[in-house]
Parts: structure tokens; C-alpha cells; sequence
């Protein structure tokens, strides 16, 4: 992929929230001192374990953030997509990265060095305020997937999900006004199992449930949701 050019780094930072309160002087500083990294899909971005001294800021494509067990069990923390910032708490912390993170699609990432992000930082209490609201975004993201794998079912959690990512990713499919929504990234079923914490075999079993119930439908590795309200009454369910 070609190299991001200055102007096109400093136009996609001014559009990240982190930056927003910046003036175009201060982004430019930022983009001026920041590099680029592209990675291929299923390539690592840094693994968990890592020195964390850099903060990264998607510009195009998708990445996953992954832990895995000690009996080679994944989960899947969140999907990361163009605007959003990775590796900011190894950063802050100055300790080792907490998690591996994977490229579900070629990706071009601007690249931001702890010691600039830090002079800034120091001069910048905004910017910091901001970084916080990443981190505690994070850790609430965490969080409630612990307790929906604790109490909730697997058809509450699946939904839960399918519904977040319909926001997040949905595409309007199908005849006009039918309100189809493809879900425009492909997973497999063992990552929508690490993404709710269950196997690939139970994840099939309820995807062949639904799709016979018209909920849902599987369209070349791609999730079509047909009955949205469905599956939003579902995920407002908390009874196991």
C-alpha cells in the first residue's frame, strides 16, 4: 500500500476524537512527527507480551484485539475499525502489551512514538482527558463482556453482538425497505465464538437455528440479519 502522505495523516487525525479539541497547528505537529505501518491480513500489528512504546491510530481496514489462554483458547476483546486508537495502555502504563492484535483486513496505521505522545500529553491536559475516555472505554468493553459470558446464555450473548455490529458495521441489503443488514465483515464461526466466548460447533448450531427461523442468513462468510427486531429483543433478554 502506498505511504500515507502528511496531509492525508493530518486529515485523518483531526477526525479522531483523541485530536479533536487540537488546533490544525497542534495536528499537523503531531502528523509531522508520526510515521505509517501497513500490515497484511492475519498479519500480527504487536503481539501480547510486547514492549508497548508506540500508539497507533487505524486509517483504513479492521483489526481484532486477542488474548489467549495457556490451552490455546481465544477471545476476542473488540474489532477495530478507521478512526479508532490501539496500544494505548502498554503505552500509558509502560509496561508489556496486554493483548495481541491481528489485521482482519490489509490495514494502514499512523504511527505515534511514546516519547511525542507524551511531550503532548504534558501540554496538552485535553488530550489526556481524552486518552482516559479510550482507556475507560476499554476496561467498560472488558468488563461487560466477563458478565455477559457469566450470565447470560449463549443465544442472549450472540444477539447482543450481532446487534452491536449491525450498528457498527451493517449494510443496508435486500429489496428496498425489507431493512436487511449485512453485517460487512467477514468472520468465521470460530472468531463470532471467540467473540462471545463459546466454540465454533455451538456457534454453527445456533446459526442454523435462526437462519431456519428467519433471523438471520449466511451470505459467503458474512452474517445478513433479516429480522433486526428479533434479535433485539433477544439481547434485551437477562434471564439464563
Amino acid at each position: 500500500m502506498a505511504r500515507l502522505s502528511l496531509e492525508e495523516k493530518r486529515r485523518i487525525l483531526a477526525r479522531v476524537p483523541l485530536f479533536a479539541r487540537l488546533t490544525e497547528n497542534d495536528v499537523e505537529a503531531i502528523a509531522s512527527v508520526s510515521t505509517t505501518r501497513s500490515i497484511k491480513v492475519r498479519e500480527e500489528l504487536f503481539h501480547k507480551g510486547d514492549e508497548g512504546t508506540q500508539l497507533y491510530v487505524v486509517a483504513q481496514g479492521r483489526l481484532k484485539v486477542v488474548t489467549t489462554s495457556d490451552e490455546g483458547d481465544d477471545l476476542i476483546f473488540c474489532v477495530l475499525g478507521p478512526g479508532e486508537v490501539v496500544g494505548e495502555v502498554g503505552l500509558l502504563a509502560d509496561r508489556p502489551r496486554t493483548a495481541t492484535v491481528i489485521a482482519m483486513q490489509s490495514s494502514d496505521l499512523i504511527v505515534i512514538d511514546r516519547r511525542e505522545l507524551g511531550s503532548l500529553l504534558r501540554t496538552r491536559p485535553d488530550v489526556a482527558i481524552e486518552l482516559l475516555a479510550v482507556v475507560a472505554a476499554r476496561l467498560v468493553r472488558v468488563s461487560e463482556f466477563l458478565e455477559d459470558t457469566h450470565f447470560l446464555s449463549l443465544p442472549v450473548r450472540l444477539a447482543k453482538k450481532l446487534v452491536d455490529f449491525s450498528l457498527q458495521h451493517g449494510k443496508d441489503t435486500g429489496p428496498p425497505g425489507a431493512g436487511h443488514l449485512r453485517i460487512d465483515l467477514k468472520l468465521s464461526q470460530e472468531e463470532w465464538g471467540d467473540l462471545v466466548g463459546t466454540t465454533r460447533e455451538s456457534i454453527n448450531k445456533q446459526f442454523r437455528a435462526w437462519t431456519k427461523e428467519g433471523l438471520i442468513d449466511l451470505e459467503k462468510g458474512k452474517v445478513v440479519i433479516l429480522d433486526l427486531g428479533e434479535l433485539e429483543k433477544l439481547a434485551d433478554c437477562v434471564v439464563i
